[in-house]
């Protein structure tokens, strides 16, 4: 326990910390009171001094230039602190007290001193506002009124300092509890605060945003339109920015909406931004619409698959048989002597008849076949599956292709952690996105294309880029990459199915889909699959 005296320099001292001002630069606020006062009383120094543990420390300092400090054991405010109303000490070399004092005896020569005491809110004296003179003199009571009228306004001025630290912390508190994001901006657009929601949603800690150009966080080319956006925010006073486009550190895109203030601080002016980041909203919204698509096509699929299966199942018999009867009856009129040419002609024509239509049916098979998925779960229950060794069976497939288009770079984690997932069905998707990829190149120039497949590990994920160096997709066309019968194929050249089971099959095994394109440089799917048991309800699939 303190003894009572102690108790009381130990709460002091809290109080002085409370207002933060300690070391802290000089402020015009302060010096205009220090020259007044030196003025109003007639002498060449005054001071505003705080008194710390083990020094007095001069907030503001006129007639001793460069002084910021000295030992609190010379320090005439000491004893000021220790009184009600004003210390006047009109000789000091008389004076017992201060007679030997080295301020005294030595520079500055200190003989006259008048200290008032600054007191904070709750009754605790801080130190001084002090009046210094090197030849001795008395204070009259106006000069003790003007004084005592100036410490006051050293008192407010410390109360508002307060009550400012206050408000920046309540401010503060509410910047972090915000569910919006929240950027600070001095006036050149520098960010000098940001709260939780705006380090997640950039995916960099505060510390990385600190003095970065705000409009360089948005795409390239919406980085000129966001700088005069913030100019005209100088000017106006407030405004709103909608749909505003921020990057990850991956280079995705996010869309947030903002709402922009000027903020008045003191003799600064700060840019206050609070935006509200739809693009999980938009991407649910468009993530239902795609289950509704998809809903609509199983619910087809199961109606119609009975109907035309059947009635196929016949037709490609029959076609069989007829192809068949065609060879023997080519076989047997073709060795008579005098076969007529025309003949030899019309069993080709009815070769290539027969075999068209066997092609045909087989691709209506295939497309209500593929269709089928969307009605039901895969098959095979979850287990886990080595996505490397998935991943090279399926290149292993498709290197026939990929030899004649581009060169193959792997990049995988070699300390990979199995997902739970159905393995024919992954490998189907791995198989439908790498053939993708190679049919988006030009085949004949393998040194001018690039497949990349790359395995990582991410936020709990295992994920899977496939990229290419091909023609890319156009912007237009990317939110519906995922939609049946959609394709940007040329006629004939697919079912457009193949994205959306795909789509489909990641969804069911717990996983996500992703797609970032950018045209004449390439694309890149990527696949997110859970480490460890799978969850409870599929995740969303999402179209970025």
């Amino acid at each position: 326990m303190f003894p009572p005296g102690l108790l009381y320099e130990e709460k002091r001292l809290q109080a002085l910390r409370r207002y933060d001002i300690l070391d802290t630069l000089p402020e015009s606020e302060y010096d205009d009171i220090v020259q007044l006062a030196a003025q109003l009383c007639g002498v060449p120094i005054a001071l505003i001094s705080l008194v710390d543990r083990d020094r007095q420390w001069f907030k503001a300092n006129v007639g001793l230039p460069g002084v910021r400090e000295t030992e609190r054991c010379v320090s005439f405010c000491t004893f000021a602190i220790e009184r009600e109303h004003v210390l006047v000490v009109e000789d000091a070399s008389r004076d017992p007290r201060f007679a030997a004092n080295p301020l005294v005896a030595g520079a500055p020569y200190i003989r006259f001193y008048a200290g008032a005491p600054i007191q904070s809110e709750d009754g605790f004296t801080l130190g001084t506002l002090c009046v210094i003179d090197r030849e001795p003199r008395v204070l009259d009571e106006q000069q003790c009124r003007n004084l005592l009228a100036l410490k006051r306004q050293v008192e407010l001025l410390l109360k508002l300092r307060l009550q400012v630290k206050q408000t920046e912390a309540r401010n503060r508190q509410l910047l972090e509890s915000s569910g919006d994001a929240v950027f600070l901006l001095d006036e050149a657009g520098r960010v000098i605060e940001v709260n939780p929601v705006a380090e997640r949603l950039l995916g960099r800690a505060a510390p990385q945003l600190f003095g970065v150009s705000f409009e360089s966080l948005a795409p390239e080319g919406e980085r000129e339109p966001l700088r005069q956006s913030l100019q005209s925010l100088l000017s106006r006073g407030t405004l709103r920015l909608e749909n505003l486009g921020l990057c990850s550190p991956r280079g995705d895109r996010f869309s947030v909406d903002v709402v922009a203030s000027l903020q008045e601080v003191g003799s600064s002016r700060r840019l206050l931004l609070v935006g509200h980041d739809f693009t999980e909203r938009r991407r649910l919204e468009q993530q239902s619409i795609q289950n509704e698509r998809l809903a609509s096509v199983g619910a087809l699929a199961a109606g119609i698959a009975h109907e035309i299966n059947n009635p196929m199942a016949y037709v490609l018999s029959n076609l069989g048989y007829l192809q068949g009867w065609r060879e023997d009856l080519e076989r047997q009129l073709t060795g008579l002597p005098g076969c007529p040419a025309h003949l030899t002609e019309l069993f080709v024509e009815a070769k290539e008849v027969i075999a068209e239509s066997l092609d045909g049916c087989k691709r209506i098979r295939d497309i209500v076949r593929d269709m089928s998925f969307f009605s039901h779960a895969p098959d095979n229950a979850l287990a886990p599956v080595n996505v490397n060794g998935s991943l090279d069976f399926v290149l292993r497939m498709a290197h026939t292709e990929l030899k004649r288009t581009a060169t193959l770079v792997k990049d995988y984690d070699g300390e990979l952690p199995p997902v739970f997932a159905c393995e024919s069905r992954l490998s189907q998707v791995f198989l439908n996105l790498v053939i993708n990829a190679i049919q988006a190149m030009q085949p004949g120039s393998p040194q001018r294309h690039t497949l990349r497949v790359r395995t990582t590990r991410e936020s709990g994920f295992v994920r899977v880029d496939v990229s290419d160096s091909g023609h890319g997709i156009p912007p237009e066309v990317l939110p519906r990459i995922f939609d049946p019968f959609f394709t940007t194929k040329p006629a004939g050249s697919g079912t457009g199915l193949g994205l959306s089971i795909s789509h489909s099959l990641v969804q069911k095994m717990g996983g996500q889909l992703r797609v970032r394109s950018e045209q004449g440089v390439g694309t890149t799917f990527t696949l997110l699959l859970p480490m460890g048991e799978p969850a409870a309800e599929p995740r969303a699939v999402l179209a970025s």
